[in-house]
């Protein structure tokens, strides 16, 4: 299968005349070498060229960020794997349209998504990252001549200005678009909800096997913390062991995350996240396991520090951990759990947020507002209209009393309570109706 592989990109420029010219190059001193450039290689491997000078043109000559770069080259990935399965070449485009390869993958995006295996907006996605690729390769004579590709269509869209005066705007529609019409309702952060009483048990049963046990504690450190997973896979030993006590909530620590800490965040926020002291001491302990030591002996002096490293001691990039999520989907999927086919990681965020503002609300002298704040301190918000969101959500689909009082009784409680709540949670004790 085709795979997408991290590069170290370092831009070089021609310099022929210069002493420290290597084959006529030097290091471009105006660009930064990136150590994690996004490139595919199909399972022969051989890179897939046109897409890779693709991914450069976006990041070197567009500026695009190397997240926007890693995504698109993701979705391009996908379609990489699927022509290598179906023996197509990437510009197999007969006269007939239902024959050619794009319209043909097309059709397997939304067979997929209807059978509930991929999200819709990822479908979408991932069709909206295709044609701008072949937009791109028809401009740029990768497509030889084959430059009617697909047929693409002007629409008119009236909008309002800043100002209220009505305005028109022309834009492009291709006919290979996938529509992403979102279902009614409230939705949390990314258009999310929290994970249901049934999807918790079924996923906490199954990581409890630690079939993988560093995704069972990212997973635990998501649902007790509400971290994204950039900050769960860059926690560090030096975070943790400088966390302090809460003055307000009984076993719970604060950890610092964000610049200057080495622990990443969603737009370089800086703060503080609450951590359960047992889970704490918990990370600390598996730091110091035999099997993370292993880890880091294989790690670069860079990542020495940090608790969560994959089997080969390297940083789990956006790909890797989104590769260990799909065969923890698959598995589940496997074993009769289909509603794991659009389970996203940022689910158990969801449900640590819902969690905390339901608890917040409940507490007697405790406004809204307070609630607000101290959620949005927590969860390191950009902006309190996204806390607020949480309060709508609780307000119109309110999630089941019993099983949010077990997962703040996880948030508040000691490393043995935790374990016994973990473990009634796996028997489906915890849930039984009395």
């Amino acid at each position: 299968m085709a795979v997408l592989e991290n590069i170290n990109h370092h831009s070089m420029m021609l310099e022929p005349s210069s002493i420290n010219s290597k084959h006529g190059f030097i290091s471009n001193p105006n660009r930064k070498s990136i150590d994690s450039f996004p490139q595919i290689f199909f399972s022969d491997g051989e890179p897939w060229y046109e897409a890779n000078r693709y991914a450069f043109y976006r990041h070197d000559d567009l500026q695009k960020d190397l997240k926007t770069v890693s995504r698109e080259m993701t979705h391009l990935a996908r379609y990489a794997d699927w022509l290598e399965e179906e023996g197509l070449h990437w510009l197999h485009f007969p006269k007939k349209k239902g024959e050619r390869c794009l319209f043909k993958f097309r059709g397997y995006l939304i067979d997929q998504r209807d059978k509930g295996y991929l999200a819709p907006s990822t479908a979408t996605q991932t069709m909206t990252s295709l044609i701008a690729f072949y937009r791109w390769a028809s401009a740029t004579d990768y497509a030889g001549d084959r430059s009617k590709l697909f047929d693409d269509q002007t629409k008119v869209i009236s909008f309002f200005d800043k100002v209220g005066f009505s305005r028109t705007m022309n834009v492009t529609s291709s006919e290979l678009s996938i529509p992403n019409r979102a279902r009614t309702g409230t939705t949390l952060e990314d258009g999310l909800t929290p994970i249901n009483q049934a999807s918790t048990k079924t996923l906490m049963a199954y990581l409890s096997e630690h079939r993988n046990y560093e995704l069972y504690l990212m997973s635990k450190v998501a649902l007790q913390t509400g971290c994204r997973h950039e900050t769960v896979t860059t926690l560090n030993i030096d975070a943790l062991k400088n966390a302090y006590p809460d003055q307000m909530l009984a076993n719970i620590m604060r950890v610092k995350v964000g610049p200057g800490t080495a622990v990443e965040t969603k737009f370089d926020v800086s703060g503080d996240i609450y951590v359960p002291q047992a889970l704490l001491s918990e990370l600390i302990e598996y730091f110091n396991s035999a099997e993370a030591i292993l880890r880091r002996s294989k790690a670069s002096h860079s990542l020495q520090r940090n608790i969560f490293l994959t089997s080969r001691g390297n940083r789990y990039t956006t790909q890797t951990f989104g590769t260990l999520l799909h065969r923890l989907k698959s598995e589940l999927i496997e074993r009769g759990h289909t509603e794991f086919g659009r389970f996203k990681f940022h689910q158990l965020r969801a449900t640590f947020g819902t969690m905390l503002m339901r608890a917040l609300l409940n507490t007697q002298g405790m406004s809204s507002l307070n609630a607000i704040e101290f959620v949005q301190e927590a969860m390191l918000h950009k902006e309190p209209s996204t806390t607020w969101k949480y309060i709508k959500f609780i307000e119109k689909e309110p999630v089941e009393e019993k099983f949010l009082d077990t997962l703040w009784s996880m948030f508040t409680g000691s490393k043995d309570q935790t374990n016994q709540i973990i473990e009634h949670i796996t028997s489906g004790e915890m849930f039984d109706n009395e």
